[in-house]
């Protein structure tokens, strides 16, 4: 059964044989290509998105300059994320990522999916269509995903025990980064 049709941003069909290196080789605009189902994704950001994007990943990298995760969080690196026995590629650019194991970032695409993907609702989406993304990643070995949508000032949890809702009173924090928390109000505020 082929996966819903992507929303997230300009939708175009793709070669059959497009890789994940393919998208490696596109211009460097600004903006972020992704393939999902074998489509062609292209999306850009707002000021607000890079915003959030930034304190996130602040407070990501100071928490792994203590933590097990040093020179493991990315921000919108790509991640081949095809399932066994697609006929059609899947490659996402989480807005941010904790990628697994020791070895440092490579310069290449990887096939392991991360241990956490975070993903920043933009002006253009939706929820519903970053649910669609949060499940693809969770379907596809990616332990945890966080939605943070400034819109309803949450942060939406998807892990192995269902989703959960925090609100812009509650802290953030996960079963896989012992130790860490941040207040979702400053996520959203600063």
């Amino acid at each position: 059964m082929a996966n819903p049709a992507p929303t997230w941003g300009e939708v175009y069909e793709a070669p059959a044989d497009v890789s994940a290196n393919d998208l490696l080789r596109l211009p460097d605009d600004g903006g972020t290509d992704e393939l999902y189902d074998g489509m062609l994704i292209r999306g850009f950001t707002t000021p607000g998105h890079g915003a959030i994007c930034f304190r996130m990943g602040g407070v990501l990298f100071v928490y792994a300059q203590s933590a097990r995760f040093r020179n493991r969080i990315v921000q919108n690196a790509l991640f081949d994320l095809t399932p066994p026995r697609a006929t059609r590629k899947t490659v996402l650019a989480p807005d941010l990522a904790i990628m697994r194991g020791a070895v440092p970032p490579s310069w290449s695409v990887p096939r392991e999916a991360p241990l956490l993907a975070v993903e920043v609702i933009s002006t253009s989406q939706t929820t519903t269509e970053l649910a669609l993304k949060a499940r693809f990643y969770r379907n596809n070995g990616v332990d945890e995903v966080w939605l943070v949508d400034h819109r309803s000032r949450s942060v939406e949890i998807w892990d192995a025990q269902g989703r959960t809702t925090l609100d812009d009173s509650a802290t953030l924090t996960s079963a896989l980064l012992p130790g860490f928390s941040v207040a979702v109000a400053f996520l959203l505020d600063g």
